[in-house]
């Protein structure tokens, strides 16, 4: 047992072995007493200030001698913690419906150029538009990326008040 303390110290005994070797120090007095001599041997050796023999009883008893703090509990913070997720998930929610709401419900921008000419007021009837400057900015700005009346959105303009094609 001797050589597989001296190992264990050395740091050369294989893990699978130091269970056996440490049950044995607890129980057996004598090892543990070699433990401590080659320890200050080696300290001595290395020309380390050694500790006394009764070192680790004083350090127990003192340690056990301490008071033990338990620490109040942590104070809940009022606001925005604690309503961080709640919130959160409301929103996702309420952006999932809103999406849901606007793609069935809400009608698309691209509608129908009869259904444009019936949505006129009649105060827009009376107006006068030059039709050659209005084609003309259609015309320039037809093929735009994300112009909605390009080419195949705009299929006829009518500027004659009353006139449906």
């Amino acid at each position: 047992m001797n050589e597989k303390v001296s190992a264990l110290m050395d740091n050369e005994l294989p893990a699978e072995q130091w269970p056996e070797v440490l049950d044995a120090l607890k129980r057996e007095p004598l090892l543990q007493q070699q433990w401590h001599d080659w320890h200050v041997s080696r300290d001595a050796l290395q020309g380390q200030a050694g500790c006394s023999a009764d070192f680790m009883r004083r350090f127990s008893a003192r340690l056990a001698a301490e008071p033990v703090v338990i620490a109040p509990q942590r104070k809940q913070a009022f606001g925005a913690k604690r309503w961080l997720v709640p919130m959160t998930a409301a929103a996702s929610v309420a952006f999932v419906g809103l999406a849901v709401w606007q793609f069935n419900f809400v009608p698309s921008s691209s509608t129908q150029p009869q259904q444009l000419a019936a949505v006129v007021t009649p105060a827009a009837q009376h107006k006068q538009v030059d039709a050659a400057e209005v084609r003309a900015y259609l015309a320039a700005h037809r093929d735009g990326v994300a112009n909605p009346m390009g080419a195949d959105h705009l299929a006829r303009v009518s500027f004659e008040v009353g006139e449906q094609r």
